[in-house]
């Protein structure tokens, strides 16, 4: 799309998740929001630890990638948005940022994320491009 903002280049890559910018999250200040959303599929306080203390976002999403001490039920869509809200509440530059969009379609442009991302041809949901978007709109009203 013409059109769009791709959240992985330059000027807009504040909307990644890896992004430096720190979030707080039910009262817990984390590195960055890839951090606040691998520690909440946990339940184990260990693991989350782990994970919140990771050195990276990168080394937080490789930590949350474990299968074991899972909470049962995780809604990762209504987390993200949360954490996403979070962030742009919390960060002048996020939200001038996301207004400054206007009208224009956001795109994880991310080659092997299906989901959150458009994929590698484009097909993927872009569920994260579309939260950009909903909140965008919240901010607007």
């Amino acid at each position: 799309m013409s059109d769009s903002i791709k959240i992985f280049e330059r000027e807009y890559y504040m909307l990644s998740n890896f992004s430096a910018h720190k979030v707080i999250f039910k009262d817990v200040e984390y590195m960055t929001s890839e951090h606040a959303y691998q520690v909440a599929k946990f339940i184990d306080p260990d693991i989350r630890e782990k994970i919140k203390n990771a050195p990276s976002a990168y080394v937080a999403r490789e930590l949350g990638q474990a299968k074991e001490g899972r909470a049962e039920s995780f809604d990762k869509v209504l987390v993200m948005k949360n954490i996403m809200r979070e962030k742009m509440l919390q960060h002048e530059d996020v939200k001038e940022k996301l207004l400054a969009s206007g009208n224009k379609y956001v795109d994880k442009n991310c080659p092997t994320d299906y989901f959150w991302g458009s994929g590698e041809d484009g097909s993927g949901e872009n569920v994260m491009g579309k939260m950009w978007m909903e909140l965008r709109e919240e901010l607007r009203h």
